[in-house]
């Protein structure tokens, strides 16, 4: 069965390759890449990431020194959670001629995210007693101290939207997820019990269901299944699991 889907798939993203390189001939490369890019969107919309990645690839591969095509892969590496690599590419494509005003705010914004992945952990597990979010969008609600001084707590909703802390003392008070996510959280629903662990690769040993997911700076987005794409609190409201983790430096949700 796999082989056979790879396969149909392989088929599609021939084919639009092929028809992008006819119909778009007398396009500079950048003009081809700016369509590609749009195929690959849409591919990634409707669910079909597989065939967009090896889309993005295939354009690379094509012409490694087109600035726009590399700049789309490494954005597609980012969103899967390759920081490192994705911001390589990124950069690379800033030196092939990618416009600063594209490459910098990617740049910054998710060199951001590498910070917070470097960010000091702790010899053991973190259980961390949560509230339900008063932002809607929110996964749920943490402790945080107002100041270093008074000692003083804010809860902080947090939310999938890249805003590191720069909301943590508006009202409501909001955190981004990338924030935590070198933690990869677990979270179980009906205790509201967080673990935040000091092991990286702990999800990769975690016991469940594992789903897909790609992140850019709007938030996560879930693979459900073939065409099925949902934001992540959608998909978590849909498959209602006891117990979930966020891995997004390895790009998958697992629950149980």
């Amino acid at each position: 069965m796999t082989t056979r889907r790879r396969g149909s798939s392989t088929i599609v993203v021939a084919g639009l390759m092929l028809a992008a390189t006819m119909t778009f001939a007398p396009m500079n490369a950048s003009a081809q890449s700016a369509v590609v890019q749009a195929v690959t969107d849409s591919l990634i919309d409707v669910g079909r990431w597989s065939e967009a990645e090896d889309l993005l690839y295939a354009q690379s591969r094509t012409d490694p020194h087109d600035a726009r095509a590399r700049a789309a892969l490494g954005r597609y590496l980012l969103m899967k959670g390759a920081v490192r690599p994705g911001l390589i590419l990124i950069d690379e494509a800033r030196m092939f001629g990618l416009p600063p005003a594209l490459a910098a705010p990617t740049l910054e914004r998710w060199g951001q995210v590498l910070s917070w992945r470097g960010a000091g952990s702790f010899g053991a597990d973190s259980v961390v007693k949560a509230r339900e979010g008063r932002d809607p969008a929110a996964l749920f609600s943490i402790p945080l101290p107002r100041s270093t001084v008074s000692g003083d707590l804010v809860w902080a909703d947090v939310v999938t939207r890249m805003i590191g802390t720069d909301s943590v003392l508006t009202s409501p008070s909001r955190i981004g997820l990338e924030t935590l996510e070198h933690l990869v959280p677990s979270y179980e629903p009906a205790t509201r019990r967080l673990v935040l662990s000091p092991d990286p690769r702990s999800a990769l040993r975690a016991e469940g269901r594992r789903y897909q997911v790609l992140r850019d700076e709007r938030g996560v987005r879930v693979l459900m299944g073939p065409g099925r794409v949902r934001s992540l609190a959608a998909a978590l409201e849909e498959i209602a699991p006891r117990w979930w983790q966020l891995d997004l430096p390895h790009g998958f949700l697992v629950v149980r």
